[in-house]
């Protein structure tokens, strides 16, 4: 999605916001993050806050992929296949 510069500042908000809230309801859930897009450069402060309420963030290139690859593969093994 296209985000206006004011509108970068306001998903910063929503993103901190979704995590507390994920946080309380779901404690053993992890926030993941997908950012992208040169906007982004410019609007460094907003960047760092917005990702500041993420468990981990990746962006769309190839290697990013293959990062985020490993880690579901590290991550959903424990959390899915966890012995009861």
């Amino acid at each position: 999605m296209a985000t206006t510069s004011s509108g970068q500042g306001d998903k910063a908000k929503t993103e901190i916001q979704m995590r507390k809230e994920i946080g309380k309801h779901y404690p053993n859930a992890m926030f993941i993050g997908f950012n992208d897009g040169a906007g982004w450069l410019v609007r460094k402060n907003d960047l760092r806050r917005m990702v500041s309420g993420q468990d981990d963030v990746f962006t769309f290139h190839e290697s990013e992929l293959i990062r985020f690859e490993h880690f579901l593969e590290r991550n959903l093994s424990k959390k899915c296949y966890a012995e009861k």
